[in-house]
């Protein structure tokens, strides 16, 4: 007697899907041994679904005739000029694509493939051709809808790699769940997030995270690990961004340091647990960039720079150097995809920076535009139509002007070999000079004349660009290799006039209660040049009517900084050097030197000098001066979740497709020439430091 659990077997001569496809025996069971071996949807084909095997050789030998043509087509075409940036469509002088890229032919015939659910960039190749020809003739052969396989059952599993090298280790899954703060917490993190980064770092679109947050925090153990990566990455981001330790105990009962390690080894563990490095989608870049924005300003610059490394060449492999426009997607992955890129492109720029090196990605290597100057309420994940840029203040209008002026600055501060290899032309000072204030200009037309200063992150906007524009001036204008000497009256008065300008603005945004939020973005040493050059001045040159107020600016950064250095740090000690000689360079009745036990402390004692203001007008924008804090008021205004209202409730009765989770420095701070490593000349102006 049969037994009726038996593996049916079907009628002589029919052989599953697969293995006709694959040309092997098909033992004919259902499913086949083939199938089962794979873990593959058994499919047969049904009646009438067999063609004449004449017909299928013509069409396997048109099928391959089409793939040769294509490729001698790209062949030939790749061997062709380049299409210039000024001939292709759409392209304008401000706002398209980064003016003078050259799209080469490999960015001309990449395209996005997915394969066992994964979507990566291709260029053209024969065997990406020949998959291409393979998927074509699937999808002819299997035409009827019933018989399309389920690609999340036909998907393989994959194992885990071992990232430990890079990661850490991942631990086990319930360890990377207890990592993860209490639900007040995640919200109470939440909301810091969306105060102190978000304004500043526009890499996610908030109401669709904010959403996904709240889904997830109503059972974490289920969280998808990429998702869950960039959950850390907040929580890492929120906490960097509070610089008060006071106000960390205060809301979340523990120590900064130890939230910081903690989440830290979350973003790493949850990236592992995504796979990152063998299967990247945008939401794990997205967690990685925001971690190594916010831990840039901590972390070991090697590590950084590293790191930095491995991001671009895993958003490469997603093609997100390549403008959306290029694959048809969607035009609110389209906007997601240029904000990751841009980010990633100015993170390049200042890992580059701190380690005395030029930028990875050249203007050869990507074509995709700036992301949209909108707010993120004008972007929907169902949107059919490109969303169209406003001419006002937005969300963006910060992180675009960050993109804009790095962009530019690139061209400007880095090695001679970089602007070579990309193609930018050379230019003399006084052509760097125009540059800067034609760029100045743009930004003026395009953004600062819709900021109104009285709220503070459009003060932020305007501030922190002039201040980022004055280092650059100071930078192309360095007068290391000629020394005073070279210098006229009036450009030496501008270069001070410039370095004075760093400081102060530098103070007020740390200092003031309106923007002490934000001062996480300013404490990569941002003045410090601006310093070594003033101290430069006082004691090599004559600056009549800037000596009190250079002064000043000296003595705000000396009183700032001092009791902040970390262990190790050369150029304090340099500044501190260079501080006494340019007081002692001073006439003795201007300068007094009080001693406070073993360390020399420089007192400033200006006749008629007022204690009260350090207030100062900058190219026609009023700096305020507010009273220094200790913590900062808006981190001790912030409430506990359990008391604040929550701006959306989760409603689980909703439907939420699980396709959603896959959603898919910023101030620069350029190069500095020459090093802050060369050693001092005694006698003339030939280094900073």
């Amino acid at each position: 007697m049969d037994d009726p659990a038996a593996t049916s077997r079907l009628t002589p001569g029919r052989s599953c899907v697969a293995c006709r496809r694959r040309k092997i025996r098909c033992d004919r069971e259902l499913p086949c041994s083939y199938c089962t071996k794979l873990h593959l949807q058994c499919v047969y084909p049904g009646p009438g679904q067999d063609g004449k095997p004449g017909n299928e050789v013509l069409s396997r030998l048109k099928r391959i005739e089409t793939s040769l043509e294509r490729l001698e087509s790209r062949v030939a075409h790749s061997s062709s000029p380049e299409v210039s940036e000024s001939s292709r469509p759409g392209a304008t002088a401000h706002q398209e694509t980064p003016a003078g890229t050259q799209i080469t032919a490999h960015l001309r015939s990449g395209r996005l493939v997915s394969e066992q659910g994964d979507t990566r960039y291709v260029t053209s190749s024969f065997w990406a051709d020949l998959d291409e020809a393979d998927r074509d003739e699937t999808a002819a052969f299997v035409d009827d809808p019933s018989l399309a396989t389920d690609s999340s059952a036909a998907r393989p599993g994959r194992s885990q790699q071992n990232y430990t090298a890079v990661f850490g280790s991942a631990g086990h899954p319930a360890e990377l769940v207890q990592s993860h703060p209490t639900q007040n917490h995640v919200f109470t993190l939440w909301q810091v997030f969306l105060e102190n980064v978000d304004p500043v770092l526009k890499v996610i679109h908030v109401p669709v995270t904010q959403r996904q947050i709240l889904q997830a925090s109503q059972n974490l153990a289920q969280v998808p690990p990429a998702f869950e990566s960039l959950m850390f990455s907040i929580y890492y981001a929120a906490v960097a961004s509070i610089q008060c330790s006071a106000s960390c105990r205060k809301l979340f009962q523990e120590e900064r340091q130890t939230l910081l390690e903690r989440y830290s080894a979350g973003v790493g563990r949850a990236l592992s647990k995504a796979d990152f490095m063998s299967s990247p989608d945008v939401t794990s870049l997205q967690a990685l960039t925001m971690y190594l924005v916010c831990a840039r300003h901590s972390a070991n610059k090697t590590y950084i720079f590293s790191m930095t490394g491995l991001l671009i060449r895993s958003a490469m492999k997603l093609g997100l150097h390549r403008d959306p426009a290029t694959f048809g997607l969607s035009p609110f992955l389209a906007e997601m995809r240029r904000r990751l890129w841009w980010h990633i492109v100015i993170l390049d720029v200042r890992s580059a920076e701190d380690n005395d090196m030029d930028p990875f990605i050249c203007e050869h290597m990507f074509d995709t535009k700036f992301p949209a100057n909108v707010n993120d309420a004008d972007l929907d994940i169902n949107m059919t139509e490109p969303v169209s840029a406003i001419r006002q203040r937005t969300e963006m209008t910060y992180t675009l002007t960050r993109f804009e002026g790095s962009y530019a600055a690139r061209k400007l501060v880095f090695s001679s070999k970089f602007n070579e290899d990309n193609g930018y032309p050379h230019l003399s000072l006084p052509q760097k000079n125009d540059f800067i204030e034609a760029l100045l200009a743009d930004l003026e037309e395009n953004h600062f004349k819709y900021c109104d200063s009285n709220i503070p992150i459009c003060f932020l906007t305007v501030t922190s660009l002039r201040m980022v524009l004055a280092k650059v001036k100071l930078t192309i204008n360095h007068p290391a290799r000629d020394g005073l000497t070279g210098l006229t009256g009036a450009r030496l008065n501008d270069l001070v006039q410039s370095s004075i300008e760093i400081i102060e603005y530098a103070h007020t945004l740390r200092t003031s209660d309106k923007y002490s939020r934000w001062v996480w973005l300013f404490q990569k040493y941002i003045e410090w040049d601006a310093v070594a050059f003033l101290l430069h001045s006082l004691s090599s040159a004559a600056i009549p009517g800037l000596v009190e107020r250079a002064w000043n600016a000296v003595d705000t950064f000396f009183k700032a900084w001092q009791g902040h250095v970390p262990d190790g740090e050369q150029r304090w000690g340099r500044l501190l050097n260079l501080r006494v000689k340019a007081a002692a360079k001073q006439s003795p009745e201007s300068m007094a030197i009080i001693n406070v036990g073993s360390k020399s402390t420089i007192a400033v004692v200006h006749r008629g000098q007022k204690e009260a203001s350090t207030a100062a007008t900058l190219t026609g924008l009023s700096i305020p001066v507010e009273p220094r804090n200790t913590c900062m008021a808006h981190e001790q205004d912030i409430m506990p979740i359990s008391q604040a209202p929550l701006p959306q409730v989760f409603d689980p009765t909703i439907d939420v497709d699980h396709d959603e989770w896959n959603f898919d420095n910023v101030s620069y701070i350029m190069q500095e020439a020459p090093s802050w490593d060369m050693e001092l000349d005694e006698n003339s102006f030939n280094s900073w430091m």
